[in-house]
C-alpha cells in the first residue's frame, strides 16, 4: 500500500509497504480517505523531537471508513465513516484514570508511538476511532482532530461569552479556533498575524467580521472593552515573551508548538496578574469538534488550502517549511469517497 514514512530528521519519504495489518481484538482497520498535514508534523519532521520509532507511518489528522473489524469490536461497523484520536495513551496512569488522558503519563500520539494515517490503511485500537454521521464529507472530517485542540484552548482560557479574544496566527489552529469562536459567541475576534492573505481567509470564514490588528495596538483597551484573554497559536518564543510582557489582567493561553525559552519576570506576572496557560492537545472535545464539523461545514471549508497525492506529500513537507505556504490546511486525499482505493 501506498504510505509516507519519516525515517529522520529532514527525511520523510512516499514508499510502498506492506499492507496494514488485520485488525486483532478490539482494534478496527480503516481506510483512509484524507489526512491533513499539521505544524506538528512539520515540527518533528524538522527537529525530530518525537521520534521514536524508526521509520513510522505519520498522520495523526485524518478520516476515513471502517474497513475491517477485530474480535470485540461493539460500537464500529464496516463502512462507518470515522475520525482518529490522535492520542495513544495507556489508560493505567493516575492521569488517564481521572479522564486526562491528554496528560498520560506515557503519552505518544498516532503517527510516532504508532503508525499513522499518511497510508491507504491504518490499523487502531477501536478506543481511538469515533464515528460520524454517515452525511459527513470526510475532507472536512478530517479537521476534527485540530478543531478539538482549539476548542480545548477555547475551554482552557476560559472566556466569558462577549469579551474579545486575541488570536496570535492564523495558521490551522488559530484559524480553527477563530472560526469555531465565532460560530459558538459573535464575541470581537481579534486576529493578528504576518501574513495578510492568511488573516484574509480567517475573515472571509468568520461571519462575525474579526478585526485585523495591524490597524492598532492590541495592548490598548478597546471601545468598552480591555482585552482579557488571548490564545498564541504560533510556539514562536519571542511572540510569547513579548506577550507575556505587555499583557495586563489578561490570561495567556499557549498552544503553539515552537522551541526554544524566554525570560520570564515572576514580579511582573504579579503586579500584572497574568495568567500563563499550556494547552496540550485535547480532553473529551474531540466529539463536540466533529458535531460542529456536521452542523457548519461552508464555514470551515475555506481552511483547506488544497489537496495533494501521497506522492507528493514530501515536497509539501519542503514547501511548508520554505514558508511558501499561503492557505491553511493541506490535505492529503488518498480516496474519493465511494472509488476503490490502490494498493
Amino acid at each position: 500500500m501506498r504510505s509516507v514514512r519519516l525515517h529522520d530528521p529532514l527525511d520523510i519519504r512516499f514508499e510502498h509497504v506492506d499492507p496494514a495489518p488485520a485488525p486483532g481484538r478490539g482494534e478496527v482497520r480503516i481506510k483512509v480517505a484524507f489526512a491533513g498535514i499539521c505544524g506538528s508534523d512539520i515540527h518533528n519532521y524538522k527537529t525530530g523531537q518525537w521520534i521514536s520509532r524508526r521509520p513510522s507511518i505519520a498522520g495523526h489528522e485524518f478520516a476515513g471508513t471502517v474497513d475491517a473489524v477485530g474480535e470485540g469490536v461493539t460500537r464500529l461497523s464496516v463502512g462507518d465513516k470515522v475520525v482518529a484520536d490522535s492520542r495513544d495513551y495507556c489508560t493505567k496512569c493516575v492521569n488517564c484514570l481521572q479522564g486526562n488522558n491528554h496528560l498520560c503519563s506515557k503519552l505518544g500520539f498516532v503517527g510516532e508511538s504508532i503508525d499513522g494515517g499518511f497510508a491507504d490503511f491504518t490499523t487502531l485500537p477501536q478506543r481511538l476511532v469515533l464515528a460520524c454521521d454517515p452525511s459527513m464529507e470526510l475532507d472536512i472530517a478530517t479537521l476534527a482532530e485540530p478543531l478539538a485542540v482549539a476548542l480545548h484552548a477555547l475551554d482552557r482560557v476560559r472566556i466569558e461569552n462577549h469579551d474579545p479574544l486575541l488570536v496570535v496566527g492564523c495558521g490551522p489552529i488559530g484559524a480553527l479556533t477563530a472560526v469555531v469562536s465565532d460560530i459558538l459567541c459573535q464575541r470581537p475576534l481579534l486576529l493578528c498575524d504576518r501574513d495578510r492573505l492568511r488573516v484574509e481567509t480567517v475573515a472571509t470564514a468568520c461571519a462575525g467580521h474579526p478585526v485585523d490588528l495591524a490597524a492598532f495596538n492590541q495592548f490598548e483597551s478597546l471601545p468598552g472593552k480591555t482585552v482579557r484573554h488571548v490564545i498564541d497559536t504560533t510556539g514562536n518564543v519571542e511572540v510569547i515573551c513579548n506577550l507575556a510582557a505587555k499583557l495586563s489582567g489578561s490570561t495567556l493561553a499557549m498552544v503553539g508548538i515552537g522551541s526554544g525559552t524566554f525570560p520570564f519576570d515572576p514580579v511582573g506576572a504579579v503586579e500584572r496578574e497574568l495568567a500563563l496557560v499550556g494547552c496540550h492537545a485535547f480532553k473529551d472535545q474531540l466529539p463536540r469538534a466533529v458535531e460542529l464539523l456536521e452542523r457548519h461545514p461552508d464555514r470551515f471549508r475555506p481552511l483547506i488550502e488544497h489537496r495533494i497525492s501521497p506522492e507528493d506529500t514530501p515536497a509539501e513537507y519542503d514547501r511548508i517549511c520554505s514558508g511558501k505556504a499561503t492557505g491553511i490546511k493541506t490535505l492529503i486525499e488518498f480516496f474519493d469517497s465511494g472509488k476503490p482505493g490502490a494498493d
